[in-house]
């Protein structure tokens, strides 16, 4: 029994030396974060982050700098460790909903969809998550709406661009018609000389007989 209660008592004094060194890490990362110095504000949560990161403070914090700082696919991971190891309903809702907005922001409507409803899951009256949840619903049916006219449009460009190619084909085939109709008045023209040739021959041939 000596030796677990050993093992119990240094868990306890590590995590209470963690917390210690973890804290001022976050404070000086939000005295940044007030200055929109979001990348140095991202530096120090992310220090703390790395002796914990179980520290939901530390890793939701660092999500918000990331975002600001437009690195929105690492908030968004971010904020799912976040919400994972958040330790009551409200803060796994504030991941959660911060994750949506950074989907959003990568225009992937559909996942965002998603995390808004968990948000409102969890925290129900969440006003900001219901008129975020509306808005990306919104989006979403205006896309799904334009997308048949995008492919129409599409498909007007590809026959226009086949056109040009139809016409020299077009062009092509009047003149071969026209030299064919040339052809036939030459020969035309070629019988009518020979039948006045040999009439010609024939009357000579007459006048020319030897009484």
């Amino acid at each position: 029994m000596g030796k677990i209660a050993l093992t119990i008592l240094f868990s306890i004094i590590t995590v209470i030396a963690n917390c210690q060194q973890e804290k001022p890490l976050v404070i000086k990362g939000n005295e940044l974060y007030k200055k929109q110095q979001y990348d140095k504000a991202a530096e120090e949560y992310q220090k703390a982050a790395d002796i914990n990161e179980k520290n939901p403070l530390a890793m939701y914090n660092l999500g918000n700098a990331l975002y600001k700082s437009k690195k929105t696919e690492a908030a968004e991971k971010v904020y799912d460790n976040a919400a994972e190891n958040a330790k009551d309903p409200n803060g796994k809702s504030r991941a959660v909903y911060n994750k949506g907005v950074a989907l959003t922001r990568q225009q992937k409507l559909q996942e965002s969809i998603m995390a808004y409803k968990d948000a409102l899951r969890l925290i129900p009256t969440d006003e900001e998550a219901r008129q975020n949840l509306q808005k990306a619903l919104n989006e979403l049916k205006k896309q799904q709406q334009q997308q048949p006219k995008e492919d129409k449009k599409k498909q007007d460009k590809d026959k226009q661009k086949q056109k040009p190619n139809d016409q020299p084909q077009n062009k092509s085939k009047l003149n071969q018609k026209q030299a064919e109709q040339m052809l036939n008045s030459l020969r035309q023209e070629e019988k009518k000389l020979q039948q006045g040739i040999q009439k010609k021959n024939n009357t000579g041939g007459a006048n020319g007989k030897d009484w």
